[in-house]
């Protein structure tokens, strides 16, 4: 795998002022435009990213290269999707494997139409090659996938789809290399409530988690169930009622012989707890499991559009106690959308190696409302969590940056963590080339 840049996280003191640079303007023309996904980085400082849109249409790859120790960047198109059996409209980040060679997902585009698995890989003397390893067929096989890959050891690449799979409702699956090519393997179908009636998950919109012990954790968007007695509105009877649930977080475990079993780890109830998270898991040093919701928390404290259902939450969930089975969910933060606060956490959380998690807001922050003039107030956030310093503490969240919109970007996916403490990201809008979205870079 391509070294990444070593990390050394220094969160901002008190006094530190972080500064938001922008280093690239997208135009929408051959650069594409409004990326939906973060970065990775390379080799010598090198971004690599995806664009939902491009000069067909259809959404791109680019690098973003930096010279004169950083003060300028160029970017280059890797590629430009055309939306036909190549793929079109990636809306997931990438993943760098051996021989520098990038994987990816289309959420449309194939030869069925329904998303594709690519790869883009270095050609000797310059440029990129894309390649289609996978197009999904719509069916048993899935469909539309809206999350980037995890990548093992051994090359196999895994990941999910929105829907498609037995019960329509989305699938976990692997895609193996080999000499004569790269074959699928359906892992595991969300069947939702519809098929058995159990409480499982449906529509996965984040990334797997691939564990070093071969487990594959995930969040799904909805799905699930909870019961809950005499709770009006929802429940009114002294009866329990079964209420449909905000989402999952689950475990995906190999048993050997390609079989494979799920557990859900926790069900969200929409309240308190948070509810339909749309990112990754984040997993600490002693096995506890970090992600955003982005909707639930504070219900009442949420002002901004009139949504009822809270601004969002960080949480984290704690591995079973000797003798249990059960996990535990913590929330560290419920977002209130006031100013300077941000509302609804979006993109993957980042994690230090001492423990502070670092995140993005898909609004809120900064009182304008340049980004969603009829929905949300604010153009999102870069946060921070610092854990406690005794166990069984306080979590504090900090805001490092409140993004403006135009000029400077807003609606920030997550960011990659570089050395000294530097945070680089992608913007889905804003900018000065239109509003076509932007790569930032954010210094402590």
């Amino acid at each position: 795998m391509i070294p990444l840049l070593a990390v050394a996280i220094v969160p901002p003191s008190s006094a530190a002022t972080p500064g938001l640079t922008t280093l690239y303007n997208f135009t929408n023309l051959g650069d594409g435009g409004f990326p939906e996904a973060g970065l990775v980085l390379g080799n010598g400082g090198a971004l690599f990213g995806t664009t939902s849109s491009g000069m067909s249409g259809w959404g791109s790859v680019f690098e973003l290269v930096p010279s004169n120790g950083g003060a300028t960047w160029t970017e280059t198109t890797i590629y430009d999707f055309t939306g036909g059996a190549d793929g079109g409209n990636p809306v997931a980040g990438l993943v760098i494997g051996k021989n520098s060679i990038m994987y990816g997902t289309t959420y449309s585009g194939g030869t069925q139409g329904y998303g594709t698995v690519f790869s883009v890989a270095p050609k000797t003397g310059g440029g990129w090659t894309q390649k289609v390893l996978y197009s999904f067929a719509g069916g048993t096989d899935g469909e539309n996938p809206s999350a980037g890959l995890a990548i093992a050891t051994n090359g196999v690449l895994y990941g999910t789809t929105y829907g498609g799979g037995s019960a329509g409702l989305g699938t976990i699956f692997e895609l193996i290399p080999s000499v004569s090519g790269w074959s699928e393997k359906i892992l595991y179908n969300f069947l939702g409530n519809t098929v058995t009636g159990q409480p499982d998950g449906a529509n996965p919109l984040a990334n797997l988690l691939l564990a070093s012990n071969g487990s594959l954790y995930g969040t799904t968007y909805q799905g699930g169930q909870f019961t809950i007695t005499n709770d009006p509105p929802t429940c009114t009877t002294s009866q329990p009622c079964t209420v449909d649930a905000w989402g999952t977080v689950f475990e995906l475990t190999p048993k050997g012989a390609g079989v494979w079993a799920e557990t859900i780890l926790y069900t969200f109830t929409g309240g308190s707890d948070g509810g339909s998270p749309e990112s990754g898991l984040t997993m600490g040093k002693s096995g506890a499991l970090f992600g955003n919701a982005f909707w639930g928390g504070k219900i009442t404290a949420c002002p901004v559009g009139d949504y009822p259902q809270g601004c969002g939450v960080v949480f984290e969930l704690t591995p079973p106690a000797q003798g249990s089975t059960t996990w535990t969910e913590n929330v560290l933060y419920a977002f209130t959308g006031h100013s300077p606060d941000g509302a609804h956490p979006y993109g993957n959380l980042g994690i230090s190696p001492s423990g502070e998690l670092f995140g993005t807001t898909f609004s809120g922050g900064a009182n304008v409302e340049t980004c969603f003039p009829e929905a949300y107030t604010g153009c999102g956030t870069i946060f921070y969590i610092k854990p406690p310093s005794t166990q069984g503490g306080k979590w504090t969240k900090n805001n490092l940056i409140a993004f403006p919109g135009t000029p400077g970007g807003g609606v920030p996916n997550g960011i990659a963590l570089a050395t000294g403490g530097n945070m680089y990201g992608t913007t889905v809008e804003g900018g000065t080339a239109g509003g076509y979205g932007t790569v930032f870079l954010m210094t402590p």
